[in-house]
């Protein structure tokens, strides 16, 4: 089983650096001109802390996602029950002024509007994707005030506009999904305990195919499976969390000139 270094631990020894090693973002303090060995202690700038905070989003909206894909089960076994004819439509959904909006080449107006009426009568379902949206928004906040530009209202009614237009949950569950199946599933597989192979790497973006991506996910991070490596050794596996992975969630910062921190931004 291979290990794969995902941008989430790269991204926690950069805050390490940035929090205890970077120099531009520390001061010297001497405790005693006439000291014999000087001390000095460190004092972190204020804005540092935003910055950490800011790229703590990412991380959020992980978990965020991960509420977004449990309120939407029920959702999507009732379409099956009660539309199985569109079981297999694909579509997607996003955060659109508080609400969800869906887009789809499969479904006709009227069995979009229909849809788009389920997933909004579900209000688990609306505050999580709305979770998602705002934490998307603080982050980006939060780190034009570490820039020292805070935004106008104006402005924040912008970015808050951009970050309905990241991209849809399903085509984000597909990514997780197939990431944490390249990488984490590349010398071996995931054996449930009925000896069924365990895939991530499904298309997610109809009900049915968002069904068997929910019951993998959670398996995964149930801890329930065993990986059985290409060489035929067994071990029995920890939890995978298919949510936290920076490396498919949306970076959502402003494109400033704070780039020598070495982090990707999207805007």
């Amino acid at each position: 089983m291979s290990t794969s270094i995902s941008s989430t631990s790269l991204n926690a020894v950069a805050l390490t650096q940035l929090a205890l090693g970077s120099p531009w973002l520390m001061q010297s303090v001497p405790t005693s001109e006439a000291s014999s060995s000087q001390v000095t202690a460190s004092v972190v700038y204020p804005s540092v802390a935003k910055y950490l905070e800011a790229l703590g989003a990412p991380l959020k909206m992980g978990n965020d996602a991960r509420n977004v894909a449990n309120a939407l089960t029920s959702t999507m076994q009732s379409e099956m029950s009660q539309r199985p004819d569109l079981a297999n439509a694909h579509f997607d959904f996003h955060s659109s002024n508080g609400s969800i909006q869906i887009t789809s080449e499969d479904l006709s107006a009227s069995e979009l509007s229909w849809l788009q009426s389920k997933l909004n009568d579900n209000a688990s379902l609306v505050a999580s994707v709305k979770v998602f949206h705002d934490d998307a928004v603080s982050g980006y906040v939060k780190w034009s005030e570490a820039d020292g530009t805070p935004l106008t209202s104006s402005q924040s009614d912008a970015v808050s506009a951009r970050a309905d237009g990241l991209g849809g949950f399903m085509s984000l569950f597909r990514l997780l999904g197939q990431d944490a199946q390249k990488y984490q599933m590349e010398d071996g597989d995931y054996k449930l305990a009925n000896g069924s192979k365990m895939d991530l790497g499904q298309d997610p973006t109809t009900a049915a195919g968002f069904m068997l991506f929910a019951k993998s996910a959670q398996v995964a991070e149930d801890g329930t499976s065993s990986f059985v490596s290409t060489s035929g050794n067994r071990l029995y596996s920890g939890p995978l969390d298919v949510f936290q992975n920076t490396s498919v969630i949306p970076n959502f910062f402003p494109d400033s000139g704070t780039r020598s921190l070495g982090f990707s931004q999207t805007a």
